[in-house]
């Protein structure tokens, strides 16, 4: 007596197949090593991100990064999936990884400059010294190394 299999596939095997079209995929946003060396002083750019997110003995903790992305996890979560989904329907997964860098970078951005509404504020010393008394940004230099790179 032989058997047959009927096999009933609802779409399973073409979402694995796209999914896996991502494997290996990814970005990663913030200040990468080869940021440069911050204006003036020789301090590298890297160096003055994690003195601010981490702080030193005369430096409170901002962390900006830290913060961000436990303020929106749930938004990075959606982009992530708007991205997987864009992938899973065709789009080019190394697009969709622009895409996603893109605006992780941006909002990142835009995290550090409403860093007067969440951050430390700077001491009075500090806002003499710079001219400002926003946290987290004297000339840009900081800023201006927030940047995503691609995996792959």
């Amino acid at each position: 007596m032989g058997v047959s299999v009927k096999v009933i596939d609802r779409g399973l095997v073409k979402f694995v197949k796209d999914q896996s079209k991502l494997a290996g995929n990814g970005v990663k946003v913030g200040i990468q090593a080869d940021a440069g060396k911050e204006p003036g002083t020789g301090v590298d750019i890297l160096d003055v991100a994690i003195f601010n997110e981490f702080g030193t003995e005369d430096i409170p903790a901002r962390p900006f990064v830290r913060d961000f992305f436990d303020k929106n996890r749930t938004v990075l979560a959606m982009a992530m999936d708007r991205q997987a989904n864009a992938v899973a329907n065709g789009a080019d997964a190394s697009v969709a990884m622009d895409a996603l860098g893109l605006w992780v970078e941006k909002h990142q951005k835009a995290h550090v400059q409403q860093s007067p509404g969440w951050a430390t504020p700077n001491a009075p010393s500090t806002v003499r010294k710079k001219g400002s008394s926003t946290p987290l940004i004297d000339h840009g230099v900081m800023l201006g190394a927030i940047r995503y790179e691609k995996l792959r």
